[in-house]
């Protein structure tokens, strides 16, 4: 324990005395009960030969009960081992020796966070005959100070968590004022393209009937024609699909008609082979039903357009409490891990004729339910996405 202060105690109260012991404890017990700092005297041996009100109040043990015993008697034996290092350290150096900030429990069991200065009590002769100290309880200054530190980190993180939702906000409005302009760009585009598109695949409709009899090279030159005028529709219709999420009008549907009409398209390969795990016990899920439809429809075709040649691709529903979670997995190569985290963000593809808008536009169309859609697995035995959607309420 410690205390603050030093000078020379050669001459105490005019007694001429070099003990302590000697003084008049009555004086200078009511002179150290009227000081509001605890304060102790110790001798060369470590024990108490003098303390005053404010000490006995702090450790909550009687005068008598201290006095000529030492640190080892009150308190626990880690503190009282510091405590004896400084004390030592002082008679030692014979110098004051400050403690910033040290524990001390009292016997009610209850710690306190002290400030101690100790200071050496000298005989004429030069001699440090006893150890000084003098306390201040700064235990509530360190409560503060804890609690100006946690207010402090509770602060920064709601600054943090504040700026971090601002910028997602301020994302968010320019992903939609991005939107606004490409869904206006698109349909303006979409009627200009799809009309050439039309009277080519009409010229070769027309051509392949009155032409019956066309050399083989001719009738795979119109094959190409057609098929490259389907493919550039498509793509209009992924951009117009991506640019135009509409609000939606949920219903109480069964998904199993969902996956059983996404699955009925036209872009299921012969050498895929889908295979369903669908309970009958599935609750409906409150959607709009032609977006989610679009949704699953553009993952099953992701996953057929990752099997090459062809492969079995699973299809399951699950309830997860207040969701039905819709999985699909293919038997593909998986996606490079690069691409993995950039998935679902618009021009990001693996194929070298896509544009990157299937799996975002499902994205959009999923979460406009109150849906989340994921990326849950992928590696050489496939990639699998699972589709989170809520139950309707009954």
């Amino acid at each position: 324990m410690g205390a603050g202060g030093g000078q020379d105690w050669t001459r105490v109260g005019g007694m001429g005395t070099t003990s302590v012991a000697a003084m008049e404890a009555g004086l200078y017990e009511a002179i150290f009960d009227h000081i509001a700092h605890p304060i102790f005297i110790k001798d060369r041996q470590f024990r108490f030969v003098l303390l005053n009100r404010a000490l006995c109040e702090l450790v909550g043990y009687r005068r008598e009960e201290m006095i000529g015993k030492t640190d080892y008697d009150f308190f626990p034996e880690p503190e009282a081992d510091f405590f004896r290092q400084k004390d030592l350290e002082m008679f030692t150096s014979g110098r004051e020796v400050t403690i910033e900030q040290e524990p001390i429990t009292d016997s009610a069991g209850v710690r306190h966070v002290l400030a101690t200065t100790k200071v050496p009590l000298r005989a004429a002769s030069g001699e440090v005959t006893h150890l000084v100290g003098i306390i201040h309880d700064i235990t509530r200054l360190k409560e503060a100070e804890e609690a100006l530190k946690n207010a402090n980190e509770v602060l920064e993180l709601r600054v943090a968590e504040r700026t971090r939702a601002l910028q997602l906000a301020q994302e968010e409005l320019l992903r939609k004022e991005r939107l606004a302009v490409l869904g206006r760009l698109v349909g303006g585009l979409a009627h200009q393209i799809r009309s050439p598109l039309g009277a080519l695949t009409n010229a070769v409709y027309i051509l392949k009937r009155r032409l019956e009899d066309l050399p083989p090279e001719a009738a795979h030159a119109l094959e190409i024609i057609k098929e490259e005028a389907w493919r550039a529709n498509r793509i209009i219709s992924d951009m117009i699909d991506y640019a135009r999420v509409r609000p939606i009008s949920p219903t109480p549907v069964p998904v199993t008609e969902v996956i059983d009409a996404a699955t009925r398209r036209g872009w299921i390969t012969p050498t895929v082979r889908v295979e369903l795990e669908l309970p009958g016990s599935l609750p409906p899920v409150a959607i709009d039903r032609a977006q989610v439809e679009g949704a699953i429809s553009n993952v099953v075709r992701n996953a057929v357009d990752a099997m090459p040649e062809g492969g079995p691709l699973r299809i399951d529903a699950r309830q997860e409490g207040d969701e039905v979670v819709v999985g699909i997995q293919d038997t593909g190569a998986g996606v490079p891990e690069e691409v993995r985290e950039r998935l679902f963000e618009p021009l990001v593809t693996t194929k070298a004729d896509g544009l990157g808008l299937g799996l975002t536009t499902a994205r959009a169309l999923i979460e406009n339910q109150g849906g989340r859609i994921d990326c849950v697995q992928s590696g050489p035995a496939g990639t699998r996405f699972e589709i989170r959607l809520p139950v309707a309420e009954r």
